[in-house]
């Protein structure tokens, strides 16, 4: 097997607080398996957290969300269609929903 096992899957990254969260260790093994990412934050202290996090793994999709508004959610979503078309996975790691 010569490629890596996430070569050309798309995914998004919800609930990265920091460089010590779960979800941002599960987005570095999934970027260094070849996956290209998309990450959600909610606030903008969270959002000046993950944009370089993000840069870190070559990721240029670092939207806003607030998972408890549905069409927060569905601007996300809308937002990867325009981008990628679909995705082949998500990580759900937000503390609360």
């Amino acid at each position: 097997m010569t490629g890596k096992l996430m070569d050309g899957k798309k995914g998004l990254i919800m609930g990265v607080a920091n460089d010590h969260s779960i979800a941002w260790g599960i987005a570095r093994s999934l970027a260094d398996q070849g996956a290209e990412l998309a990450f959600t934050y909610q606030g903008e202290a969270f959002g000046r957290r993950l944009k370089p996090l993000a840069e870190s793994v070559s990721s240029d999709i670092v939207l806003p969300c607030d998972v408890e508004d549905i069409d927060s959610v569905d601007a996300v979503f809308a937002a990867l269609k325009d981008k990628w078309g679909s995705i082949d996975f998500l990580v759900h790691s937000v503390g609360f929903s």
